[in-house]
């Protein structure tokens, strides 16, 4: 009996032993003092596969990651002012609890790099960078960059896939601070994976010039470097997809068959290789995974994309990255617009009724050459060739009535055939020397620079236009049946020198030459059909013209630049002269102008405390008119709305303001954005409007005085409970500015004032659950001052949620839902668009890397897009088609390989 007893003991604990879980258990110390670190951050990784387990932080006594699996991790553990630390252990079957012990080593580096190079999640700030860790916003398996963006605070992504942050346009991506992606930065987050990306780096774009000095300039634009995970910078990784269902067209025509086939593959290593291809007939809603833009804007498209990067950096002397591609689009639109016209007595609406079908072929040829001369001396090159062709042809159906008493009466009646065909290339180079000496702020930069484009663009118009009393009676009928040839081109060059000398540590006095020239031409011969012979023979000297404009800017700035503890500030003054001139050949007249302006420029960035930044900034740009904006000749493609330029246009001058403060907490995980832009503007280009007999109007660009804008943007980001289970950020922005314009040689005043929130949502409450939701009001008003009855007010609300769930046996189920509504104005009425996409796909091999997808888009049915536009003098309602519902069945096949990194092991 004793014995018994004694066996079903062991068993019992033998099977306890089996059943309890496995865990590691640690402690994060100082390797000189031995005392623990609390709050470091420490992440267990699943080996090979790279996926992250969990991410806590520590505490005084320990950490624990429970309930894990056998098998091999890696635990990294990071630390503010500490160097980060990477240990591999294995959990055997027999394991129940392992203890480490983890020694973080003092950095030697002050994190002063411009780039924030330390991983503390969720974000960190330095100066005018933020880092988002990456890991401190989860995302489901196999999402893209873009996919990770969303989740970030301050940063939206519109219906094309276009990056803003604050506001400010994203124009440009780095790789792990490399330049690889060239041409379009959505090309590097609609295809990079999310899982390779350790952090993303937002700052403000700067050119060559201000990197290499440290004097920053204000582009009004930002710039995002892709950080890369240690264990990613090596290997290679890619994707193969097809598929093909039901739906699309009209939503009422019938069936049609949709398709989307594609592969893309990256290589990095001591070459950096980027290949991608796409084609499909779907609007770009399924290119290897469900697209979260949705259709886009309207229309019916068929894509084409193909693209290859190569970048090599083998060579300490010489950098290569290379670029080349083509993409092309199909696009069935038909619109139907309602357009409000306020005029000084009276308003003017306009319903048109439009299709159209147009096919653009662009292609692109990157090159950009780094070669060190030494380590103190740079040359570069940067070129691009992009050639383009295109065919449009649209027919167009209006009706405008007069809105003058209680009775609007129909004043014009008319429809217009126009087609056009253009075949366009573009050349551009830049060469950059860079010198810098061991005496800390003496540099030189010299840059020359040629830009060369060339457009053919042959078209044919035909209107019949009728026009009526209010009685009804038609009072005229016009005719235009007219083919026209045009050739333009422009032709620039230009240079620069800078020099920056210091006078003490720390602080630096610059000096800068800029010319610019440019010769831009526009030859333009349209002739009338005649009837007699059945050609296009008849001169029409009204919209015939030969026309050259000379623009050259000198540029001469100084300035005085420091760096004082936490303070980095300057102080400098620009003297600009302008030459513009215009020729026209055809009445043989010119007109030459000469402008001089000064403006000065000022910036500070004050950092009070780690985590904390406020930057202010003032700077001046100007904005020469366009030779379409200067050449005196009417567009009659639109016969209701006939643009002219004018010659006598000035430069204009924008004064820019910029306030920012940026803060973030690594303790408990929230942070704030403040973002504050005002312009003033002289000589601003400004539309006029004159209404020509029969209610035809015509806009014709002048200068203006007194125009400003002001704005902000506030984000506030936390956690949702753990910061694991996911974070949120809300959003307030505000516009007020006051615009000026010209109605019927009246001068009007419109102020505007805008204002709108967001709220944006990442839970991910349990492992296999994400939910990712997003609401957003914005309203706008707009008071006229020579018609204060016919003011403005519109409102706008989106609102979306996504979420997956991961069933048992590798199956996942995701749902998008999009909901747009328009508020009413006079009218035009209040529209709403929903949009419903659904999937469920199954994954299949040991590392899942087959994927079957079921995917069904527009579950709704929804065939129509509405959007809203308001201008100085007008409110636009416009509706136009969507693809409706698609069903598709896809094939995926995921690759990847990356050799393991070197770390050291748990014994």
């Amino acid at each position: 009996m004793r014995q018994l007893f004694l066996f079903i003991s062991l068993s019992i604990t033998f099977h306890c032993a089996y059943a309890q879980a496995p865990s590691i258990r640690g402690i994060v110390t100082d390797s000189l003092t031995r005392q623990p670190l609390e709050d470091a951050t420490v992440t267990l990784t699943q080996m090979p596969s790279g996926n992250i387990v969990r991410r806590i932080r520590s505490s005084k006594k320990d950490f624990v990651f429970g309930n894990l699996t056998p098998g091999p991790y890696r635990i990294t553990t990071t630390y503010l002012g500490y160097s980060p630390d990477t240990l591999s252990i294995t959990i055997d079957r027999t394991d129940t609890a392992r203890r480490v012990r983890i020694s973080l080593h003092q950095s030697s580096n002050a994190l002063m790099e411009v780039v924030v190079r330390a991983a503390i999640p969720p974000a960190i700030v330095r100066n005018d960078t933020i880092a988002f860790n990456a890991g401190a916003y989860p995302t489901r398996p196999n999402a893209t960059v873009e996919d990770l963006l969303r989740k970030l605070p301050g940063i939206d992504i519109d219906k094309n896939g276009n990056v803003t942050m604050q506001g400010q346009k994203v124009d440009k991506i780095y790789l792990d601070g490399k330049e690889f992606f060239l041409n379009d930065p959505r090309t590097a987050t609609q295809n990079l994976p999310a899982d390779i990306v350790d952090q993303i780096e937002a700052f403000d774009s700067q050119s060559e010039r201000a990197r290499l000095t440290g004097i920053k300039e204000t582009t009004g634009t930002k710039t995002l470097n892709i950080k890369l995970k240690k264990n990613r910078k090596r290997g290679y990784f890619g994707k193969a997809y097809a598929g093909t269902g039901s739906g699309g067209g009209d939503g009422k025509a019938g069936v049609t068959s949709s398709y989307s086939a594609g592969a893309t593959a990256t290589s990095l290593g001591t070459n950096w290789i980027f290949a991608t291809g796409n084609l499909n007939n779907m609007n770009n809603q399924f290119t290897g995974k469900d697209n979260k833009n949705g259709p886009g804007s309207g229309g019916l498209q068929t894509f084409n994309d193909a693209q290859l990067n190569f970048r090599n950096d083998k060579s300490k002397k010489l950098a290569v990255t290379l670029n080349a591609g083509t993409n092309g689009v199909h696009t069935s639109l038909a619109t139907a617009t309602r357009r409000k016209t306020l005029l000084t007595d009276s308003s003017l609406l306009e319903n048109r009724y439009s299709s159209s079908t147009s096919r653009s072929q662009s292609y692109h040829a990157n090159a950009f050459l780094e070669y060190n001369i030494d380590s103190f001396t740079v040359i570069n090159l940067r070129s691009v060739y992009t050639p383009q062709t295109s065919r449009n042809s649209s027919r167009d159906t209006v009706q405008i009535s007069t809105q003058r008493s209680a009775d609007p009466w129909v004043s014009n009646q008319g429809h217009t055939n126009n087609d056009n065909h253009s075949d366009s290339y573009s050349i551009n180079n830049t060469l950059n020397f860079r010198r810098r000496w061991r005496l800390p702020g003496r540099t030189l930069f010299v840059s020359l620079s040629q830009s060369y484009d060339h457009q053919d663009q042959p078209a044919a118009t035909y209107s019949l236009v009728n026009y009526f009393d209010s009685t009804g009676k038609q009072l005229q009928r016009t005719l235009i049946d007219q083919a026209s040839g045009q050739l333009s081109g422009n032709d620039g060059y230009g240079a620069s020198v800078s020099y920056t000398e210091p006078i003490k540590p720390g602080h630096v006095l610059d000096f800068t030459y800029r010319l610019n020239h440019s010769t831009s031409r526009s030859d333009k011969q349209s002739f009338d059909f005649d009837s007699t012979s059945g050609r296009y023979d008849i001169p029409d000297t009204l919209t015939t013209n030969h026309f050259v404009n000379y623009n050259t800017i000198q540029r001469l700035s100084t300035g005085y630049n420091a760096t004082d503890g936490k303070y980095r500030y300057q102080l400098g003054l620009t003297l600009q002269m302008s030459d513009l001139d215009d020729h026209n050949l055809t009445t043989k007249s010119s007109i030459t102008q000469h402008q001089i302006n000064w403006y000065p420029r000022a910036s500070l960035i004050y950092t009070p405390e780690k985590g904390r930044t406020i930057n202010i900034q003032y700077s001046a740009n100007t904005t020469s008119p366009t030779i379409q904006q200067l050449q005196p000749l009417p567009d009659l493609t639109n016969p209701f709305l006939v643009h002219i330029g004018n010659p006598d246009l000035l430069q204009q001058l924008t004064h820019n303001f910029n306030a920012s403060y940026t803060g973030f907490n690594s303790r408990n995980f929230r942070n704030l954005q403040l973002a504050l832009q005002g312009d003033l503007s002289q000589h601003q280009i400004t539309p006029a409007t004159t209404v020509l007999s029969g209610g035809v109007q015509q806009i014709q660009y002048i200068n203006v005085d007194g125009v400003w804008h002001l704005s902000s943007n506030l984000t506030y980001g936390f956690p949702i409970g753990d910061q694991r289970k996911g974070n949120s950020s809300v959003g307030v922005h505000l516009r007020y500015g006051r615009d000026v314009s010209y109605v019927n040689g009246q001068q009007n005043i419109t102020t505007g004032l805008g204002w709108g929130s967001n709220l944006k949502l990442n839970f991910h409450p349990i492992e296999r659950l994400f939910i990712e939701a997003l609401g957003s009001v914005d309203y706008t008003g707009s008071l006229y001052s020579i018609y204060p009855n016919q003011n403005t007010k519109t409102w706008l609300q989106n609102y979306s949620i996504d979420a997956s769930y991961e069933l048992p046996g590798a199956v996942t189920v995701t749902s998008n839902y999009v909901l747009q509504i328009t508020g009413s104005q006079g009218t035009l009425p209040s529209r709403s668009v929903a949009l419903w996409n659904a999937s469920v796909y199954k994954d299949f091999l040991r590392d899942r890397s087959l994927q079957i997808r079921f995917s069904a888009f527009g579950i709704l049915n929804t065939v129509n897009n509405f959007t809203q536009t308001v201008g100085l003098n007008y409110v636009e309602t416009r509706q136009t088609n969507l693809p409706g519902r698609i069903l598709l069945l896809s094939l995926i096949y995921r690759f990847r390989r990356f050799p393991q990194s070197r770390s050291r092991t748990a014994p």
